[in-house]
């Protein structure tokens, strides 16, 4: 009788155990299948270590209290009260992975089955060792559980560490037919990178070459191998023009995507202090982000466009081997061709968007573009260079920038009905947009809030940028929300400038900013939504 129930109490904590992994197993997807010990997880650990302790202590106390009730079932009972604690513990809302929920990918499909595997051996270990103990006559056939539950971190990192080699044949055959697809079809390929606005330059730069080419570019934040190679899965087959976003995180990253993309063209938006913590230093990401610019140097026909206003790209720039290269920002174009090729005069720039008159060469034409904020102009420009350089017109460019339109959550502007507006900049996570957001921020009348939750993995340097960007902050705003591990040092910063510790709100999460914004919000006021941290954090 007891074998069964046993077997059947250890069938239910296996299928508890697989519905507690998949928080675990969402954090591990949004570090690329890596067990990162996050805000998140340090949380999720902390629960699972607190009920194990707890669990262990009540069983000890029937035990040891009293053999005529510890049983058996009472200890079954016992466990069934943890498996509900750990339940309702780990729905914490405050854990779960609202905007990136787990995607049932096939890799985190293999990785459940790897996991459910590992998870019923040890489970059936704990209990067959447990029973062999006897105190009082009572065989603790579930006292080593609450210790498997309290790894399940380590389960999901041992289950990835099973996986891998199969997850790398898959990828290396993923990555092979993407290279194929490409070789074969004659089509233009373009790299973009930098520490910041990649995707902005990418969708701006489809935008105007849409105007003579069928352009296609890397959707929302494919930025890596695998999100390349799903990119290119749907590439259209009228496709003449291929705009890959490239990310990177180490030394060796852009290198393999250039690998796999071959591209000929090549912008380059600016070296920043975005991935620090990973990075280490501003050089090491100049020359992770460098590695564009010498695979493109090395084609015959290969073009490259830096960014005029960035001291590393002009840098770069000069290093570049030869003539097939322009720098070009608002203020000046650095280009073999005459550095008055491009350039812009009337500057306009309002809450509405930017117009401006653009000349290439010898052509002038007046643009408008529905874009908010100076230094969009920048990356319009840098794209105008690549096009001119794709034989674009003036007349094809200015109806490409015309048809510009604001990228998702990247200071996207939203007038609510309730006379509110709202600059959404939750996607922009480098030091440069959020300053430059915030600089955004003054064009705009009326009360100005900020909610931020500050800027991460910038490693040792994260406390002093995040006190810079509340300095920021107290020159724009009237009212701070100040959400997350940050919160503390942007403050320090904004009252270093003399800014009232009375307009500045401190929360934890972002749903109490939220429960702010419905009392706080008035019609008139301007709120600006800047970088929501990532799930992990």
């Amino acid at each position: 009788m007891q074998i069964g129930v046993t077997v059947g109490a250890c069938l239910v904590f296996w299928i508890i155990s697989i519905i507690l992994s998949a928080r675990i197993i969402n954090l591990a997807q949004l570090e690329g299948y890596k067990v990162v010990n996050s805000r998140k997880m340090k949380s999720i650990r902390l629960k699972l270590w607190g009920s194990a302790v707890c669990i262990t202590l009540c069983n000890a106390i029937f035990i040891f209290i009293s053999a005529a009730i510890a049983n058996f079932y009472v200890q079954l009972v016992v466990q069934g009260l943890y498996a509900v604690v750990l339940l309702v513990s780990l729905t914490d809302e405050r854990d779960k992975c609202e905007h990136q929920p787990l995607v049932y990918t096939a890799r985190a499909k293999r990785l459940f089955c790897t996991y459910s595997v590992i998870a019923a051996l040890l489970i059936s270990l704990a209990s067959v060792a447990g029973s062999v103990i006897k105190i009082n006559k009572v065989a603790l056939a579930f006292v080593f559980i609450p210790v498997v539950f309290a790894l399940l971190p380590e389960l999901v990192t041992a289950a990835i560490a099973v996986n891998t080699p199969t997850e790398r044949r898959i990828a290396k055959k993923f990555i092979k037919n993407c290279k194929k697809t490409l070789s074969e079809k004659n089509i233009i390929k373009i790299g973009i990178t930098g520490s910041f606005a990649k995707t902005t330059v990418k969708n701006i730069l489809t935008t105007i070459l849409n105007q003579k080419y069928s352009a296609y570019c890397t959707p929302s934040n494919f930025n890596t191998p695998l999100g390349i190679c799903r990119a290119v899965n749907g590439l259209p087959k009228e496709c003449q023009v291929f705009v890959a976003e490239m990310g990177a995180r180490k030394a060796g990253d852009i290198d393999e995507l250039c690998d796999i993309v071959d591209p000929t063209y090549a912008i380059i938006t600016g070296v920043g202090s975005q991935h620090l913590a990973t990075f280490k230093s501003r050089e090491n990401i100049y020359v992770a982000k460098k590695e564009l610019a010498d695979y493109v140097s090395k084609k015959d026909n290969g073009y490259t466009v830096f960014n005029a206003d960035n001291d590393y790209c002009i840098k770069m720039f000069e290093e570049y081997p030869h003539d097939n290269k322009i720098a070009v920002s608002t203020d000046k174009c650095l280009s073999p061709e005459g550095n008055d090729l491009i350039k812009v005069d009337d500057v306009q720039c309002d809450s509405k968007g930017l117009k401006f008159n653009l000349s290439i060469g010898e052509e002038t034409v007046h643009c408008s573009a529905g874009l908010i904020g100076l230094h969009n102009l920048n990356n319009i420009l840098l794209c105008v260079a690549m096009a001119k350089k794709l034989g674009l017109n003036i007349v094809q460019i200015a109806k490409g920038i015309s048809e510009i339109a604001p990228v998702e959550h990247r200071l996207q502007t939203l007038e609510l009905s309730t006379g509110i507006t709202v600059i959404d900049d939750s996607y922009n996570s480098n030091e440069e947009g959020a300053h430059l957001a915030i600089e955004a921020l003054k064009l705009f009348g009326g009360r100005k809030i900020v909610a931020t939750q500050g800027l991460v993995e910038m490693g040792k340097e994260q406390q002093r940028i995040n006190f810079e960007l509340g300095e920021s902050i107290s020159k724009v705003a009237d009212i701070a929300i100040l959400i997350g591990i940050n919160r503390d040092d942007i403050r320090l910063g904004m009252l270093s400038e003399g800014f009232c510790d009375k307009n500045i709100y401190l929360v934890e999460h972002l749903d109490n900013a939220k429960e702010l914004f419905s009392a706080m919000l008035k019609k008139g006021d301007v709120l600006l939504l800047q970088n929501d941290l990532p799930d992990n954090y």
